[in-house]
């Protein structure tokens, strides 16, 4: 009987290590897609519909972290906060076996993923508890060299997109980049390749590279990230004696910049769009006055959407949709619950109809027809949008103020409590990155966002998981 149990002892002894290994190994490989390849490498395909290949990753780590269970009595009490998106992601299932959403099964999971990976944390957390603390951050690293040189390189048409019908979704063809989420991919690169306690020192050269490359974005959202994250990069690593080194930084990244932004060739000219509706000619822009103002800055997109920031067309599309979504919720009885998942909520505060079409412009028999829209909906748009482009808004018109407070809570909670942390900076970043590019689009909606957001929660609780270990370890000391 003893030999039983020695053995059985022996075996999950054996799971732990070497299964451990391989779940850390996998949601390293699901963050290193998602920021090195972007929005295109978050779509690739499995042979199971709709599952994609960093998301695969990414649940066979957790079904592997059962192995590491042991390691849940070193996680903080705190750490509970993380069955209530497991709780309500029950809840909204079982609600479904009653009652199917309105539009699709696909869009009711989309409106649940935040909350599903959210609850995949601690036992993520669980896995890269095995690994050094610097693995994490040197994986970022090197993901956003990767993300900076073949987004370069697309910028510079040496790298065309391309489409693949298998194995990537159409709606995200190879080597085409998100404008919004290169400026977190290279800005969460530049925190990475700053100075840290655990050996991995500051790179100056790379972190210029990267802010010259996050200087050709043409997303206003994606620039602001960008600043954000240097700030806060510059600020974590300040010290009297790195001046000159932050000097040094911003001389290199200024001159890389006017030089890809002057070497870039001219893009060729784009197939003519369908028509969109008629409107009243409007009095010349601000913007004209801008452009003739600035005109001597060198052109670097991101930097030329700033300053016409007042007459940006997608600027003003968000903002009337943010307008029809607060009047809505003002006004609305299910402000408290949220409409729910897989609802047509958004079209209905943009609107006031109920059932949201496939698209907004329809064509029969040469007949363009223009149909009521939200804002952000182009009258050339694949399909009706339904995110108004801000996270806070999006949860709050599909799960109420008690969707969005379990999403808050679970992201605030480890952040104050586990603040003390040497390696505390580049998950606060990392979170805080994603939240500020999200509040202009949709990437806290998609895997690109999500998946990182969970990997950097879990790597708080990673640390301090190990932290708690090495201390079990240490030999009591008589006096």
């Amino acid at each position: 009987m003893k030999a039983k149990s020695e053995s059985r002892l022996d075996l999950g002894g054996r799971a732990q290590r070497y299964l451990g290994p391989i779940a850390a190994t996998l949601v390293l490989s699901s963050l290193a897609i998602n920021l090195g390849l972007g929005r295109w490498g978050s779509f690739i395909g499995t042979p199971i519909h709709g599952l994609y290949f960093p998301d695969l990753l990414l649940i066979l780590c957790a079904a592997l972290s059962l192995t590491q269970w042991r390691k849940v009595r070193l996680l903080p009490k705190t750490a509970l906060i993380f069955i209530l998106p497991f709780l309500y992601l029950a809840v909204q299932t079982l609600l479904l076996t009653f009652q199917a959403p309105s539009s699709s099964l696909t869009l009711w999971v989309r409106d649940m993923a935040p909350y599903a990976y959210l609850s995949l944390v601690p036992l993520i957390a669980l896995s890269l508890a095995s690994l050094k603390p610097q693995v994490l951050v040197s994986a970022v690293r090197w993901s956003s060299i990767v993300y900076a040189i073949l987004y370069t390189a697309s910028y510079l048409g040496l790298v065309p997109a391309w489409v693949s019908t298998y194995s990537i979704a159409q709606s995200a063809t190879p080597f085409s980049y998100r404008e919004d989420l290169t400026g977190f991919a290279v800005g969460i690169g530049i925190v990475a390749w700053g100075s840290w306690d655990f050996g991995l020192k500051r790179n100056i050269l790379i972190q210029g590279c990267l802010v010259a490359v996050g200087l050709l974005v043409s997303s206003v959202a994606g620039l602001v990230t960008l600043l954000t994250l240097i700030f806060l990069s510059v600020l974590k690593d300040w010290s009297s004696s790195q001046f000159r080194g932050a000097l040094k930084l911003f001389v290199v990244a200024l001159l890389a910049g006017i030089f890809l932004s002057l070497s870039s060739a001219p893009s060729a000219p784009s197939a003519p769009s369908a028509p969109s509706a008629p409107s009243a000619p409007s009095a010349p822009s601000a913007g004209a006055v801008v452009e003739n103002r600035f005109s001597w800055f060198p052109t670097i997109p991101a930097v030329v959407d700033v300053l016409n920031l007042a007459s940006t067309g997608t600027t003003i599309a968000r903002i009337d949709t943010w307008t029809d979504v607060g009047r809505y919720l003002s006004v609305g009885a299910n402000w408290v619950f949220g409409g729910g998942p897989g609802t047509d909520t958004l079209y209905f505060a943009c609107t006031g109809i109920r059932t949201a079409p496939e698209r907004t412009i329809l064509e029969s028999n040469g007949k363009i027809t223009y149909l009521p829209k939200c804002g952000i909906d182009s009258s050339e748009a694949l399909s009706t949008l339904r995110d108004p482009h801000n996270w806070l808004l999006n949860l709050w018109l599909y799960h109420g103020i008690a969707g969005l407070l379990t999403f808050l809570l679970v992201l605030l909670m480890p952040l104050w409590t586990l603040r003390l942390q040497t390696n505390y900076w580049l998950s606060t970043f990392g979170i805080l990155g994603i939240l500020l590019v999200s509040s202009f689009g949709v990437i806290l909606s998609a895997p690109f966002g999500l998946v990182p957001l969970t990997a950097f929660l879990a790597y708080l609780y990673s640390n301090h998981i190990r932290r708690q270990s090495l201390l079990e370890q240490k030999p009591l000391v008589s006096p």
